[in-house]
């Protein structure tokens, strides 16, 4: 097509229509967006609304063409004049082009200007909608952020489908002229803006069927494919800048997207792909038999594939270790067990599988320790990362005294895994949505934990209590999901690990220790007690029999009669003859000695009766015996000395050291009788 003047007008004309149509949808879903709490529209809609600024540039670009053509017209009608005449005045004619040189600026300047403003903007675009938590709310708060206006939805994005794709299509073929060829940027708006609305109404329409899955993802994949788009465009302009051109071509604007150019006008690209083919090769691809039919029955190829991929999702498989849920138009028909069924095409139902046999866990405390190199003690750190969780649970009372109302509560860290199954899987499917239903389940679990930890005070929970109240546990955590028609069955819960608070701890190590001392000298006691009666009475048990009834012999001191008191003598001295040890040989002894004793006086007793009776019998014999014994004793190792009687002066000088000389058998007390 030769670029004249009416050309350039009327691609003017069509950028024109393109910008008030574009502008028409992107307002129509911005309305939509927010009347409907539709995230993903609202996004759609600040993209189509962005592309404004293509179609606008593209329409002043034309209209300077324009003028570039009627300036370039009476340039020509100016200079052809027969008798022109010069002056002193005269100028070349390329200095009268300014619709030339400001159209020249215009391609060297202000589209590659507005290429990378739009892509800057379209970043920023896809950076808010990103930063304002559209994938957070998508995963784990859709409930929250869920459309309302449905049908409207549908409505209106099948309607900016179809008239973004018609127009996009249209605008596309005046881009295959030379003339026309910036407006391949309007015609990617066009059916970016196509594709936008298609995502919206098929997301409506499978959430309809009873799948939201393209519904939650929309809110990532709008902001992600403008996110692309402007990415698209800063690589456009890179590549502009070394790519050769002929003089005089209109260069290639940079907001001219490739990827949706092919979504537009896809037989182009099939053209480019093989002419480049026949260049390397030297095979014309696009002249064979094969490429036109190929050409002509794609419709009926594509047909054919769509009927196959429906009729595959009308056989489903559950594993063995899987329970499927049949929906249909989003309602729960009925389970499927493990093993092929067969059910209606999607979208009329879907089947979700639940791992239904396998052990799930959850944490409702403290978690475990991390890795670490040094034994896990109250003392020191056990490498959590995200913090541990306390508990408030009752101090103990007992060595303080005080009572309830003033004793405050104490805190301790406690390691409780849940593990669960599935019980029944449309109850489970039914409780909550499943990013939400963990939480959920560990907020229930929390709530009886709390409830019962204010009853139970720290020295249960940090002593031998800890298994009573693991099993209390499970029975409240039982109840309440029953209440609750969470549909699991609790497997396992108790009470893994308990410690204080790490700043206390080595306060609770002292009163350990304080009551390892107790046992001790307890224990050391109670083996000193029974290694004493053991010596004592050579036998335990015998010997607290023995003490028992020493016990009652106290007892019944003053109370009960003299014979019954001896008699409780006799039978304690019985056992302490029959238990042995040093008791027993201590009253051996005594008695011994006493039966000697006893013996010894008796013999002395008979021998004073025998003297008496000699002494009555025959006083003055009696006593003349004594006499002369006690003589004979006398001087039985003294010295005699036999003097005569008639000596003048008799002198004996000896030392006279004798003992007993001169008593009295009557008087000496150290004279007994034999």
């Amino acid at each position: 097509m030769k670029p004249d003047v009416l050309s350039f007008a009327r691609a003017s004309s069509a950028a024109l229509l393109g910008m008030v149509l574009q502008g028409v949808l992107g307002v129509v879903l911005l309305i939509y967006g927010i009347v409907g709490a539709d995230l993903a529209a609202q996004s759609a809609a600040y993209t189509i609304l962005a592309g404004l600024v293509i179609w606008i540039t593209l329409a002043v670009l034309f209209d300077q063409h324009r003028r570039e053509r009627i300036e370039a017209i009476e340039a020509e009608t100016l200079g052809s004049a027969p008798g022109r005449a010069g002056s002193v005045f005269e100028t070349s004619a390329e200095d009268l082009r300014v619709a030339a040189r400001r159209l020249q600026s215009m391609h060297a300047y202000l589209v590659p200007t507005v290429s990378l403003l739009l892509a800057a903007g379209l970043l920023a675009l896809a950076w808010w909608r990103f930063s304002v938590g559209e994938p957070r709310a998508a995963i784990e708060e859709f409930a929250k952020v869920r459309p309302t206006e449905r049908g409207w939805a549908i409505s209106l994005g099948l309607a900016i489908a179809v008239v973004g794709f018609v127009f996009g299509r249209y605008v596309s073929g005046m881009a295959k002229q030379k003339v026309w060829a910036n407006l391949r940027g309007g015609a990617a708006q066009a059916v970016g803006a196509s594709l936008l609305g298609l995502l919206i109404a098929l997301s409506h329409l499978i959430d309809l069927a009873g799948s939201d899955w393209l519904l939650r993802m929309s809110l990532v994949i709008v902001p992600a494919f403008t996110g692309l788009l402007g990415l698209e465009i800063v690589a456009n302009f890179l590549l502009n800048l070394y790519r050769p051109r002929k003089a005089g071509e209109i260069p290639r604007a940079a907001f001219d997207s490739p990827i949706l150019g092919f979504v537009a006008s896809p037989d182009r690209i099939a053209s480019t792909i093989g002419g480049a083919i026949s260049y390397q090769f030297g095979v014309d691809v696009t002249g064979s038999w094969a490429y036109r039919l190929l050409s002509r029955a794609v419709l009926p190829l594509v047909l054919f594939g769509a009927l196959v991929v429906g009729l595959m999702t009308t056989i489903t498989v559950v594993g063995p270790n899987e329970q499927g849920l049949l929906l249909r138009g989003g309602r729960l028909a009925r389970t499927l067990p493990p093993g092929l069924h067969l059910k209606w095409p999607w979208p009329f139902e879907s089947v979700d599988r639940v791992d239904a046999t396998g052990l799930r866990e959850l944490t409702l405390a403290t978690p475990r320790p991390g890795e670490t190199i040094q034994a896990v003690l109250w003392t020191n750190d056990h490498g959590i990362k995200e913090g541990e969780t306390f508990v408030l649970v009752q101090p103990n009372l007992g060595a303080g005294g005080t009572d309830a109302a003033t004793a405050g509560v104490s805190k301790i860290a406690v390691e409780i895994p849940l593990v669960y199954r599935i019980a029944d899987v449309q109850a489970y499917e039914r409780f909550a949505p499943a990013p939400m239903r963990d939480g959920v389940l560990r907020a229930i679990a929390r709530r009886e934990m709390l409830a019962y930890f204010a009853t139970v005070n720290e020295d249960q929970l940090l002593g031998a209590g800890r298994g009573d109240a693991g099993r209390a546990l499970r029975e409240r955590l039982t109840k309440a999901y029953e209440r609750a028609g969470t549909g699991i069955e609790v497997v396992f819960t108790g009470i893994e690990g308990v410690h204080p608070d790490k700043d206390v701890a080595p306060k609770f190590e002292e009163v350990v220790k304080s009551q390892q001392q107790y046992e001790q000298l307890l224990e050391m006691g109670t083996t000193e007690a029974i290694s004493a009666l053991t010596i004592t009475a050579g036998n335990l048990d015998l010997a607290r029999r023995i003490a028992a009834e020493i016990d009652a012999l106290s007892a019944m001191q003053g109370k009960a009669e003299p014979v019954a008191i001896r008699a409780q003598e006799l039978k304690i001295e019985e056992l302490i003859s029959r238990a042995g040890g040093q008791a027993g040989a201590t009253l051996a002894r005594a008695r011994a000695e006493r039966l000697g004793k006893a013996m010894t006086e008796r013999g002395r007793a008979e021998a004073m009766s025998g003297r008496l009776a000699a002494y009555r019998a025959n006083p003055g014999l009696f006593k003349a015996r004594q006499y002369f014994d006690v003589v004979r004793r006398a001087i039985e190792d003294a010295r005699v000395y036999v003097t005569a009687d008639n000596l003048p002066d008799l002198r004996i000088q000896v030392d006279l050291k004798d003992m007993g000389t001169g008593d009295n058998v009557f008087t000496n007390p150290t004279v007994s009788p034999k």
